[in-house]
Protein backbone atom coordinates (compact mmCIF):
# COMPACT_ATOMS: atom_id res chain seq x y z
CA UNK A 1 0.00 0.00 0.00
CA UNK A 2 1.56 3.28 -0.96
CA UNK A 3 2.14 5.99 1.30
CA UNK A 4 -0.29 9.03 -0.41
CA UNK A 5 -0.17 12.06 0.71
CA UNK A 6 -3.68 11.81 2.52
CA UNK A 7 -2.49 9.25 5.04
CA UNK A 8 0.83 10.65 5.46
CA UNK A 9 -1.62 13.94 6.93
CA UNK A 10 -3.46 11.30 9.14
CA UNK A 11 -0.82 10.25 10.31
CA UNK A 12 0.98 13.14 10.94
CA UNK A 13 -2.57 14.19 12.66
CA UNK A 14 -2.62 11.40 14.78
CA UNK A 15 0.83 11.84 15.96
CA UNK A 16 -0.34 15.57 17.15
CA UNK A 17 -2.94 14.42 18.55
CA UNK A 18 -1.38 11.92 20.97
CA UNK A 19 0.90 14.42 22.19
CA UNK A 20 -1.81 16.64 23.11
CA UNK A 21 -3.83 13.81 24.73
CA UNK A 22 -0.47 12.77 26.80
CA UNK A 23 0.36 16.26 27.92
CA UNK A 24 -4.09 16.81 29.21
CA UNK A 25 -3.83 13.28 31.18
CA UNK A 26 -1.08 14.78 32.99
CA UNK A 27 -3.18 17.85 33.90
CA UNK A 28 -6.05 15.69 34.34
CA UNK A 29 -8.26 17.09 31.61
CA UNK A 30 -9.16 13.71 29.94
CA UNK A 31 -11.51 12.01 32.70
CA UNK A 32 -14.58 12.20 30.63
CA UNK A 33 -13.46 11.53 26.89
CA UNK A 34 -9.93 9.30 27.74
CA UNK A 35 -12.13 6.07 26.68
CA UNK A 36 -13.12 7.31 23.13
CA UNK A 37 -9.85 8.59 23.02
CA UNK A 38 -8.35 5.44 24.00
CA UNK A 39 -10.34 3.74 21.19
CA UNK A 40 -9.00 6.14 18.59
CA UNK A 41 -5.38 5.49 18.94
CA UNK A 42 -6.01 2.09 18.91
CA UNK A 43 -8.39 2.22 15.94
CA UNK A 44 -5.26 4.66 14.52
CA UNK A 45 -2.46 1.93 15.20
CA UNK A 46 -4.96 -0.63 13.62
CA UNK A 47 -4.86 1.31 9.87
CA UNK A 48 -1.44 2.77 10.04
CA UNK A 49 0.33 -0.35 11.07
CA UNK A 50 0.67 -1.80 7.61
CA UNK A 51 1.69 1.10 6.23
CA UNK A 52 4.56 1.71 8.76
CA UNK A 53 5.65 -1.45 8.05
CA UNK A 54 6.63 -1.04 4.50
CA UNK A 55 8.58 2.06 5.49
CA UNK A 56 12.58 0.94 5.20
CA UNK A 57 15.47 2.54 7.01
CA UNK A 58 18.78 1.93 6.54
CA UNK A 59 20.09 -0.81 9.08
CA UNK A 60 23.47 -1.91 9.85
CA UNK A 61 24.80 -5.04 12.07
CA UNK A 62 27.77 -3.38 13.23
CA UNK A 63 30.36 -0.54 13.54
CA UNK A 64 32.28 -2.27 10.33
CA UNK A 65 29.40 -2.51 7.74
CA UNK A 66 28.87 1.52 8.92
CA UNK A 67 32.36 2.79 8.40
CA UNK A 68 32.40 1.09 4.82
CA UNK A 69 28.58 2.94 3.83
CA UNK A 70 30.21 5.53 4.84
CA UNK A 71 33.96 5.45 3.32
CA UNK A 72 31.16 4.43 -0.38
CA UNK A 73 29.82 7.53 0.31
CA UNK A 74 32.52 9.73 0.71
CA UNK A 75 34.31 7.87 -2.43
CA UNK A 76 31.26 8.63 -4.57
CA UNK A 77 31.30 12.42 -3.77
CA UNK A 78 34.70 12.47 -4.39
CA UNK A 79 34.27 11.25 -8.31
CA UNK A 80 31.79 13.78 -8.52
CA UNK A 81 33.77 16.25 -7.42
CA UNK A 82 36.38 15.89 -9.82
CA UNK A 83 34.01 15.48 -12.82
CA UNK A 84 32.56 18.58 -11.60
CA UNK A 85 36.38 20.09 -11.59
CA UNK A 86 36.95 18.70 -15.20
CA UNK A 87 34.18 20.15 -16.51
CA UNK A 88 34.53 23.34 -15.56
CA UNK A 89 38.06 23.15 -16.84
CA UNK A 90 37.06 22.42 -19.57
CA UNK A 91 34.79 25.63 -20.37
CA UNK A 92 37.06 27.46 -19.35
CA UNK A 93 39.14 26.80 -21.83
CA UNK A 94 36.34 26.31 -24.52
CA UNK A 95 35.59 29.99 -23.37
CA UNK A 96 39.19 31.46 -23.94
CA UNK A 97 39.04 29.24 -27.31
CA UNK A 98 36.12 31.24 -28.52
CA UNK A 99 37.24 34.79 -27.13
CA UNK A 100 40.35 34.16 -29.13
CA UNK A 101 38.27 33.24 -32.50
CA UNK A 102 35.83 36.07 -32.19
CA UNK A 103 38.96 38.56 -31.21
CA UNK A 104 40.58 37.17 -34.84
CA UNK A 105 37.36 37.13 -36.82
CA UNK A 106 37.61 41.14 -35.68
CA UNK A 107 41.25 41.67 -36.60
CA UNK A 108 41.46 39.77 -39.76
CA UNK A 109 45.00 41.64 -40.79
CA UNK A 110 46.81 40.08 -37.65
CA UNK A 111 48.36 36.92 -38.29
CA UNK A 112 47.61 35.07 -35.26
CA UNK A 113 48.55 31.68 -33.92
CA UNK A 114 46.79 29.31 -31.36
CA UNK A 115 48.57 27.21 -29.02
CA UNK A 116 47.88 25.65 -26.03
CA UNK A 117 49.40 25.81 -22.41
CA UNK A 118 51.37 22.79 -21.94
CA UNK A 119 53.18 22.89 -18.91
CA UNK A 120 54.92 25.76 -16.48
CA UNK A 121 58.70 26.13 -15.74
CA UNK A 122 58.96 23.90 -12.41
CA UNK A 123 61.91 26.56 -10.89
CA UNK A 124 59.59 29.72 -11.67
CA UNK A 125 55.84 28.62 -12.27
CA UNK A 126 54.44 32.03 -11.94
CA UNK A 127 56.62 33.54 -14.34
CA UNK A 128 57.15 31.29 -17.40
CA UNK A 129 54.90 28.97 -18.87
CA UNK A 130 55.12 26.56 -22.08
CA UNK A 131 52.57 26.44 -25.23
CA UNK A 132 52.82 23.81 -28.10
CA UNK A 133 53.36 25.92 -31.01
CA UNK A 134 57.13 26.79 -31.83
CA UNK A 135 59.70 27.77 -34.60
CA UNK A 136 57.69 25.22 -37.14
CA UNK A 137 54.86 27.84 -36.58
CA UNK A 138 56.44 30.59 -36.99
CA UNK A 139 57.27 32.02 -33.67
CA UNK A 140 60.09 33.52 -32.97
CA UNK A 141 62.00 35.29 -29.86
CA UNK A 142 59.81 38.53 -28.91
CA UNK A 143 56.78 38.10 -30.12
CA UNK A 144 53.63 38.92 -28.40
CA UNK A 145 51.33 36.68 -26.53
CA UNK A 146 47.56 36.96 -26.00
CA UNK A 147 44.76 36.15 -24.60
CA UNK A 148 42.54 37.05 -26.87
CA UNK A 149 43.11 40.69 -27.09
CA UNK A 150 45.01 40.90 -23.80
CA UNK A 151 48.83 40.89 -23.62
CA UNK A 152 49.62 37.83 -21.66
CA UNK A 153 53.70 37.97 -22.06
CA UNK A 154 56.56 37.74 -24.79
CA UNK A 155 57.85 34.29 -26.13
CA UNK A 156 61.49 34.62 -24.90
CA UNK A 157 62.34 30.50 -26.45
CA UNK A 158 61.68 29.25 -29.16
CA UNK A 159 62.39 25.37 -30.27
CA UNK A 160 60.58 23.37 -33.29
CA UNK A 161 57.58 22.33 -31.75
CA UNK A 162 57.03 24.54 -28.48
CA UNK A 163 57.91 27.56 -27.44
CA UNK A 164 58.58 29.37 -23.35
CA UNK A 165 56.33 32.42 -22.58
CA UNK A 166 57.04 35.00 -19.90
CA UNK A 167 54.61 36.95 -18.56
CA UNK A 168 54.36 40.51 -18.09
CA UNK A 169 54.85 40.57 -14.49
CA UNK A 170 58.33 39.22 -14.48
CA UNK A 171 61.10 41.39 -13.70
CA UNK A 172 62.54 41.03 -16.57
CA UNK A 173 60.19 42.65 -18.91
CA UNK A 174 59.96 46.17 -19.89
CA UNK A 175 57.65 47.17 -22.49
CA UNK A 176 56.80 50.38 -24.22
CA UNK A 177 53.11 51.63 -23.43
CA UNK A 178 51.15 54.49 -23.12
CA UNK A 179 47.89 55.55 -21.67
CA UNK A 180 44.52 55.09 -23.90
CA UNK A 181 43.40 58.36 -22.64
CA UNK A 182 45.98 61.20 -22.68
CA UNK A 183 48.54 58.70 -24.96
CA UNK A 184 51.08 59.72 -22.22
CA UNK A 185 53.93 56.89 -23.08
CA UNK A 186 56.00 55.71 -20.79
CA UNK A 187 57.27 52.08 -19.75
CA UNK A 188 55.64 49.18 -17.91
CA UNK A 189 57.89 47.09 -15.94
CA UNK A 190 57.05 43.89 -13.71
CA UNK A 191 57.33 43.78 -10.43
CA UNK A 192 57.18 39.84 -9.51
CA UNK A 193 54.77 37.83 -7.79
CA UNK A 194 56.15 39.96 -4.11
CA UNK A 195 54.28 42.63 -5.43
CA UNK A 196 50.80 40.81 -5.54
CA UNK A 197 51.75 40.20 -9.56
CA UNK A 198 51.19 44.38 -10.20
CA UNK A 199 53.22 45.99 -12.84
CA UNK A 200 54.55 49.62 -12.70
CA UNK A 201 54.06 52.33 -15.29
CA UNK A 202 57.19 54.58 -15.24
CA UNK A 203 58.29 57.70 -16.75
CA UNK A 204 55.07 60.10 -17.62
CA UNK A 205 55.32 63.00 -16.87
CA UNK A 206 54.27 64.40 -13.20
CA UNK A 207 51.24 66.17 -14.67
CA UNK A 208 50.16 63.55 -16.70
CA UNK A 209 45.89 63.71 -15.74
CA UNK A 210 45.11 60.09 -15.24
CA UNK A 211 42.46 58.76 -13.66
CA UNK A 212 41.55 54.69 -11.65
CA UNK A 213 41.01 51.93 -13.63
CA UNK A 214 42.36 53.89 -17.03
CA UNK A 215 43.37 51.63 -19.74
CA UNK A 216 47.18 51.31 -20.39
CA UNK A 217 48.23 49.79 -23.74
CA UNK A 218 51.33 48.96 -25.86
CA UNK A 219 52.92 52.03 -27.71
CA UNK A 220 54.60 50.20 -30.27
CA UNK A 221 58.06 51.55 -29.20
CA UNK A 222 58.80 47.44 -28.50
CA UNK A 223 60.67 45.93 -31.07
CA UNK A 224 58.14 43.18 -32.25
CA UNK A 225 55.01 44.71 -30.58
CA UNK A 226 52.28 46.13 -32.40
CA UNK A 227 50.61 49.46 -30.88
CA UNK A 228 47.23 49.25 -28.97
CA UNK A 229 47.61 45.65 -27.19
CA UNK A 230 45.97 45.94 -24.09
CA UNK A 231 48.13 45.38 -20.72
CA UNK A 232 46.05 46.47 -18.04
CA UNK A 233 44.32 49.06 -16.27
CA UNK A 234 45.45 51.72 -13.16
CA UNK A 235 44.82 50.86 -10.00
CA UNK A 236 46.96 53.68 -8.03
CA UNK A 237 49.99 56.01 -8.79
CA UNK A 238 52.30 58.63 -6.69
CA UNK A 239 54.20 61.26 -8.58
CA UNK A 240 57.56 61.12 -7.62
CA UNK A 241 59.59 64.48 -7.23
CA UNK A 242 62.70 63.89 -6.78
CA UNK A 243 62.48 61.60 -10.31
CA UNK A 244 60.45 64.19 -11.79
CA UNK A 245 57.85 61.82 -12.84
CA UNK A 246 54.63 60.11 -12.09
CA UNK A 247 54.83 56.26 -11.39
CA UNK A 248 51.44 54.20 -11.80
CA UNK A 249 50.65 50.95 -10.35
CA UNK A 250 48.84 48.04 -13.25
CA UNK A 251 47.21 45.42 -12.84
CA UNK A 252 46.81 42.99 -15.55
CA UNK A 253 43.73 41.87 -16.71
CA UNK A 254 44.78 38.05 -17.28
CA UNK A 255 44.74 35.52 -14.76
CA UNK A 256 48.02 33.91 -15.72
CA UNK A 257 47.85 30.65 -13.94
CA UNK A 258 44.50 29.97 -15.63
CA UNK A 259 45.38 29.89 -19.50
CA UNK A 260 44.54 27.16 -20.86
CA UNK A 261 45.07 28.45 -24.42
CA UNK A 262 46.78 31.80 -26.01
CA UNK A 263 47.32 33.27 -29.43
CA UNK A 264 50.71 33.98 -30.21
CA UNK A 265 51.05 37.44 -33.06
CA UNK A 266 53.01 36.95 -35.93
CA UNK A 267 52.00 40.25 -37.46
CA UNK A 268 50.02 41.90 -39.66
CA UNK A 269 49.18 40.36 -42.67
CA UNK A 270 50.74 41.23 -46.14
CA UNK A 271 47.90 43.27 -48.17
Amino acid sequence: MPVTLRRASLLILTVVMVLAAVVLDRQQRLTTVKAPLVAFVTEAQRLFAPVLGKVSFPTWANDDELRQEVERLRSERDALLAEVAKLRQAQQELDQLRAQLRFQQEHPGLQLVPAHVIGYDPEQPQRVFIIDQGADAGIRVGMAVLNPSVMVGIVTRVESDRAQVTVLTDPSIQLGARLLDSGAEGIVYGRGWRENGSLEFRHLPPDTPVRQGELVVTSGRTAGIPPGLVIGVVTGGTRQVAEDELRLTVRPLVEFRSLESVSVLLGQASQ
